[in-house]
């Protein structure tokens, strides 16, 4: 499995490995036991992560570690296995393990350094990625080591190692969305690096195209959308593609360039009739007071849209544009589909419809979120959070109110005290909250650490002192609960 690139893709299998793999997963059905070679079996394992069939793929990994125990490749998938399933604490201590107890090679060192540098293992990534470029130098190694130099911000040797990478491998260059990976969400303390690398990098080889979409993307993040469109369109002019395009586009409507938003748009869907651009086009016709022709455009998106996730919030933008915040709700129903609603994007919903509306329609779609927790002590934990997230803590008291406060749920019964307090808290409700959260203590201790002290204590010191006190005792149970 590369785990460099992210893992495999499903037209990187061929019909008779995926045929192999369900040849497994049928024997193992009928409790027949098959002998396979070592790569039949990193065939096998491959494809059952690939598709993520997990009890198959335990039996998959524990028959080949049987089968060839002296193999390495089959403990490295066993580790990859716990970390896929988030235990991450077993993976360490299996991977210390598994150090002991092989003989040292350059594939062992760097799936390890790898990993443990990956998911932040307490193990010792440099001395790890040193033994394997001392053992047998790879690009992948080295790119290890590019990433160490970076993360201290020691840019000409992250530099240097990572053409030592491309020496030995000029494919380095395709794992280069690490760089935009590490800030999709924020600017991290790496930030200012990586855009100096980036651009480091187009100067280095002028004509990937792929680099000055990585360095565009950067700039997109740090709010440079000129300088990002310049990159884009430097990329496009290498070799154009439909994504590309689709990205100058949406430099255009950053820039307030609607007009040229909506003919890049029209570019790339007749470049390829898959791409749906419906949300973009919705933005940039909102922009230009065309809001019918927005209202239909966002109304036909759907999920090939690269910005699908933000349809329901311009959906909101186009109408409170037109003065038609009632007709809201209506389009809840319409676009969404509210009651088969996957959790992440009713949660998308639920934000964008905090700003505009904490009536029928938001109770509703709180309340549709039941089906997707298997306890009741799980939905009002979700409930309070979302709630106390969006600034909507008068609708999920209510629910707790109507639904749940006389519920015969023991471990709901345990947790609720702490969710009305928090909530009331939020609410401006500072005496109730402290009722409910002393009855909380008495019922069931444990249950501040779990559902309360995730709040900002050095604002509950300063405005509920009372609060802030009952809760202090608690404190130094949990590690850095500040501004959590």
């Amino acid at each position: 499995m590369d785990l460099y690139h992210g893992g495999f893709q499903e037209d990187e299998f061929t019909e008779e490995e995926i045929s192999l793999a369900n040849g497994f997963c049928d024997a193992c059905d009928r409790g027949v036991v098959k002998s396979y070679d070592e790569d039949q079996y990193d065939v096998i394992i491959s494809h059952l992560m690939f598709s993520q069939k997990a009890d198959y793929l335990k039996k998959a990994i524990e028959r080949a570690r049987k089968d060839f125990p002296e193999d390495p490749d089959f403990a490295v998938w066993q580790a990859r296995y716990l970390i896929w399933n988030n235990q991450l604490d077993e993976a360490q201590q299996y991977l210390q393990k598994t150090l002991r107890r092989f003989p040292p090679s350059a594939f062992l060192y760097e799936e390890m350094a790898f990993m443990a540098y990956t998911f932040k293992l307490n193990l010792n990534v440099r001395e790890l990625v040193s033994k394997a470029i001392a053992l047998g130098p790879s690009s992948n190694a080295y790119f290890i080591l590019t990433n160490l130099y970076l993360d201290k911000g020691n840019f000409d040797k992250a530099f240097d190692c990572f053409m030592e990478a491309y020496r030995l491998d000029n494919g380095v260059l395709y794992n280069l969305d690490m760089l935009i990976q590490n800030h999709s969400f924020q600017r991290t303390e790496r930030f200012e690096t990586d855009l100096a690398f980036a651009e480091r990098l187009c100067r280095e080889f002028p004509l990937d195209k792929q680099i000055w979409m990585v360095t565009g993307t950067l700039y997109a993040i740090d709010g440079q959308h000129e300088e990002a469109l310049q990159a884009f369109e430097f990329s496009n002019a290498i070799e154009p593609e439909v994504l590309i395009y689709y990205a100058i586009a949406q430099e255009h409507c950053h820039l307030g360039h609607y007009k040229e938003t909506l003919e890049i748009c029209r570019i790339a869907r007749e470049m390829d009739s898959e791409i749906s651009a419906n949300v973009l086009m919705g933005k940039a016709l909102r922009h230009l007071g065309r809001f019918e022709d927005s209202l239909l455009h966002l109304l036909k998106a759907d999920e090939r849209d690269i910005d699908f996730p933000f349809a329901f919030s311009e959906l909101v933008n186009t109408l409170r544009a037109m003065g038609r915040m009632d007709d809201i709700p209506e389009y809840i129903d319409r676009f969404y589909m509210a009651e088969n609603l996957p959790l992440e994007r009713l949660e998308w919903v639920l934000d964008c419809l905090s700003a505009v509306d904490t009536g029928i329609a938001y109770e509703r779609l709180c309340l549709n979120a039941r089906d997707r927790f298997s306890t009741n002590e799980e939905y009002c934990a979700w409930l309070t959070e979302i709630c106390y997230m969006l600034h909507t803590p008068k609708t999920a008291i209510a629910i707790l109110d109507n639904e749940y406060a006389d519920s015969e749920d023991p471990y709901l019964f345990e947790h609720l005290g702490y969710f009305y307090a928090l909530l009331l808290l939020a609410n401006g409700e500072p005496h109730r909250a402290l009722h409910h959260l002393q009855n909380a203590l008495v019922i069931y201790e444990d249950g501040i650490i779990e559902d309360f002290l995730d709040i900002d204590t050095d604002k509950l010191y300063e405005q509920y002192p009372d609060i802030y006190y009952l809760v202090s005792p608690y404190l130094d149970r949990i590690s850095d609960v500040r501004n959590n």
